[in-house]
């Protein structure tokens, strides 16, 4: 089985893998406009079908402490 985790960035969407016995690491540049492309992307290229897939993300995080998301009331 692969074992991928991801977080996706503003900048960047890095990965990690266990794949075969061995550990890899990817990292490619995200797609802010829709981060999904990059997780697919990532994806592709580590290949195999079988994968068990964790994901965590500083976008919400980071627009916050730069205060560049949209104005909200809570």
């Amino acid at each position: 089985m692969l074992i991928v985790g991801v977080d996706t960035g503003g900048t960047f969407t890095d990965f990690v893998y266990w794949k075969e016995g061995s550990w890899g690491v990817l990292k490619i540049p995200s797609t802010p406009h829709n981060p999904a492309e990059a997780v697919l992307e990532g994806l592709a290229r580590i290949g195999g079908r079988n994968r068990r897939i964790v994901h965590g993300s500083t976008v919400a995080t980071n627009a916050l402490l730069e205060r560049k998301g949209a104005k909200t009331a809570l």
